[in-house]
């Protein structure tokens, strides 16, 4: 069942499709998704903001976990259909097929989101998004259907646990996110993957970040167009702060401690100097 789903959208493969596949996909992109993580922590507010950045990082860290745990061989590894890259996907581990982690990160942050929408259309949209996420790594053949189910069951348990903490234990979330940030550095003693490396590093750095955060930071909210002046100043940080992990040795220690210290910056200091700045 799983080849012939995949033969089926390798047989409907055209340039509209392509295109309209690889707008989705990027929704599902380490880079992209980062990139608008940031954005809603800077411009939201913090319970929502600390809401999706935990259920999204938690959510990387596990899914990078798995998959080279479990080390399934993609679908054109395997020879069901022939690699079609998707856009910013170049370099895909041919072995880490199962759960795709584009639906199980795209459902974190778009479930997220749509768990703090007290509306019913944002929700449905957020849905919408992560089905065609899914259907686009079926398309260009990078992962099988069981791969995307696998994505969306982890994804949704994350969404459903982090819901749950920040609905009815919020003034134990701090102590629960540092607990599963220990949890993480557990592998690290297990001769990780790089992609682990990467996603602990965030993770980590992120729950140091907001628990900082909770009690040296004030809760004012300016209004949007102040906050969106967050955006320019934020940006310099962090493209400040990439130049310079740019100098950190290639070890796995240095890759580590890399990401944690983008995670500090994007959460913490960041946010640090915009109350500074009062914007």
């Amino acid at each position: 069942m799983d080849a012939a789903i995949l033969q089926f959208f390798e047989s409907i493969r055209n340039p509209f499709l392509t295109a309209f596949f690889g707008v989705f996909s990027l929704f599902g992109e380490t880079l992209v998704l980062g990139a608008l993580l940031v954005i809603v922590f800077w411009l939201a507010p913090r319970r929502t903001g600390e809401q999706i950045v935990v259920t999204v990082l938690s959510s990387f860290c596990l899914n990078s976990y798995l998959k080279y745990t479990v080390a399934r061989a993609r679908p054109y590894t395997a020879g069901v259909v022939s690699a079609l890259n998707p856009p910013l996907s170049s370099s895909l581990d041919p072995y880490a097929s199962f759960p795709s982690g584009h639906v199980q990160t795209s459902a974190g942050f778009f479930g997220s989101a749509a768990s703090r929408s007290k509306r019913i259309l944002p929700p449905l949209l957020c849905l919408l998004t992560v089905i065609l996420v899914a259907l686009s790594r079926l398309y260009f053949g990078v992962h099988y259907p069981t791969d995307v189910l696998g994505g969306f069951l982890f994804g949704a348990f994350i969404v459903l646990f982090w819901a749950l903490v920040f609905r009815v234990a919020y003034s134990a979330r701090l102590f629960i996110l540092l607990g599963t940030a220990v949890l993480a550095l557990i592998p690290l003693f297990l001769s990780p993957s790089h992609e682990y490396l990467e996603s602990a590093g965030l993770y980590v750095g992120a729950a140091i970040a907001l628990s900082a955060g909770h009690f040296l930071l004030g809760d004012s909210l300016p209004r949007f167009s102040v906050r969106l002046r967050r955006l320019p100043v934020g940006l310099a940080l962090a493209l400040a702060t990439f130049s310079l992990t740019l100098l950190f040795p290639a070890q796995d220690a240095a890759t580590f401690l890399k990401w944690m210290l983008l995670s500090l910056v994007g959460f913490l200091i960041a946010p640090a100097v915009f109350e500074r700045l009062e914007i």
